[in-house]
């Protein structure tokens, strides 16, 4: 009852010390993090406005709404377009908010078109966005051009992709913390990070476009707040220690002996290799070393079951797909180390008929008769493994075309053969499309069984029960 008496009030105290310190200095990093954001983003925003506001006011400019042709303003719009980092859009208008020249060609969809010939749209303090097209989310600026009498010639039209603001605030955001950027709906245009449970919160103002700032971070135990919790706890284990330390003394060594005997134990366990029983020199933990034994063992014993389940076709006892994607790899590397290595892909003619005459058992006994041929025409460096249906594979190392095609053709006998064996007669055969690894700097398991699935193809569009290489496929072959 001391023990936990001093655990419990020592504990309690640095809590109330941690959780107080915390949350002060929690909330002072937000708001100067949520500051610098708001700063970076109203430097980006202001940069784009008073690049609008300087072209407005070029001379080239006013001398070409004056006297200037669509064309030639399309052409003035096009050329900035093209100068200005993360534009999406740029266009000359008239007054009443016509674009001149090719709206499509100057990226201002029909969203932005709609907009601007609102009358509200000439506002300058508002600021519209658009994301109704994935990928090309962008906020519009608008300034007026004017002539040096101060009338009005037309306005200059910007969109500015959403990507910059974004890019702002994933440099800003910190790890485990979350920024977002919200429109005055409320609705979110940008945003980095996510944050879940009990979170800080600051929230400021973008100025000049009606924006708020939302930065959060959870509520994080450390810092400040940390080291009095850590005092704490050591004045409390100070205490316990100085009750425990006599019995404690003459117990370590023999109970740390026990203790390290079964985390090295359980630790050869968990990285798959031999298990040595754990052996206690105390009567008091044989129980418990008796049943760590014994759920140990049964947990190796599981585990290798299940990892034998996890490779294995059920029905034919062949590697299945998960086993052939993990040997895939290898068999790869073999073949860019300049090792031959065939990828056959291999199925049973008219095998839907075969199931629909003479029923899913018989379809079975085929599939068997074709795994037991697999196995024994298949080397210890070659795989074969049933992907799905009738429908195998085999990679094959170290043999050229000539070999390939004399393996396949003592499987094909191997497989009538066993058929005939229990008394099938069905006057089947096996189709195969072979492709070779490695054949281009960036090839993938994908790659590869597309091209051996082509092979196959064609070795059924050329009558079936043989084999054909993808090699000797010409380019315009249909698939």
């Amino acid at each position: 009852m001391g023990v936990i008496g001093l655990f419990v009030g020592g504990m309690a105290l640095s809590v109330v010390f941690s959780l107080r310190a915390n949350e002060a200095a929690e909330m002072r990093l937000l708001g100067v993090a949520a500051t610098q954001t708001q700063a970076s983003v109203t430097r980006d925003w202001n940069y784009y406005r008073e690049v609008i506001d300087n072209l407005a006011r070029d001379p080239e400019l006013i001398d070409l709404m004056l006297v200037g042709a669509d064309e030639d303003k399309q052409q003035w719009a096009a050329s900035r377009q093209r100068l200005l980092p993360g534009i999406l859009g740029l266009a000359l208008m008239s007054p009443q908010g016509e674009i001149y020249g090719d709206a499509a060609a100057l990226r201002v969809g029909p969203a932005c078109q709609r907009d601007l010939r609102q009358p509200q749209t000439g506002a300058l303090s508002r600021v519209l966005v658009h994301r109704d097209q994935p990928g090309l989310e962008h906020a519009d600026l608008l300034t007026e051009v004017r002539g040096t009498g101060g009338e009005t010639l037309g306005k200059l039209f910007v969109s500015i992709r959403l990507e910059q603001l974004q890019r702002i605030l994933d440099d800003s955001t910190g790890p485990g913390d979350s920024t977002r950027l919200l429109d005055a709906e409320g609705e979110t245009l940008v945003s980095s990070g996510s944050v879940t449970g009990d979170l800080h919160e600051v929230r400021l103002p973008v100025q000049a476009t009606g924006w708020t700032l939302v930065q959060q971070s959870p509520i994080r135990y450390g810092g400040f707040g940390g080291w009095l919790q850590i005092l704490a706890g050591l004045l409390t284990l100070s205490g316990v220690l100085g009750l425990l330390i006599v019995t404690a003394f003459q117990m370590r060594r023999p109970v740390m002996q026990d203790i390290m005997a079964a985390q090295d134990a359980l630790t050869c366990l968990t990285r798959d290799e031999s298990f040595p029983p754990i052996v206690t020199r105390y009567v008091e933990f044989v129980p418990v070393a008796e049943n760590i034994n014994r759920i140990a063992l049964h947990l190796q014993a599981q585990r290798e079951r299940l990892e034998h389940l996890s490779l294995t076709d059920p029905l034919t006892g062949l590697p299945n797909r998960r086993a052939f994607e993990v040997y895939f790899s290898q068999a790869l590397g073999l073949a860019e180390r300049q090792h031959a290595v065939a990828l056959v892909m291999i199925d049973v003619d008219s095998f839907k008929t075969v199931n629909d005459r003479y029923g899913h058992g018989v379809g079975d006994q085929v599939l068997l008769a074709l795994a037991q041929s697999l196995k024994a025409l298949t080397r210890r460096a070659d795989l074969a493994a049933r992907l799905a249906g009738d429908e195998f594979t085999v990679l094959l190392s170290d043999l050229d075309a000539a070999g390939v095609d004399a393996w396949y053709q003592r499987l094909d006998d191997h497989f009538k053969a066993g058929l005939g064996a229990i008394g099938l007669d069905l006057q089947t055969g096996l189709s195969a499309g072979q492709t070779w690894l490695g054949t281009s700097a960036v090839d993938s398991k994908n790659a590869a069984l597309i091209r051996a699935d082509r092979a196959l193809y064609q070795a059924k569009a050329r009558g079936r029960d043989q084999l054909v290489q993808y090699a000797t496929l010409g380019p315009d072959t249909p698939e």
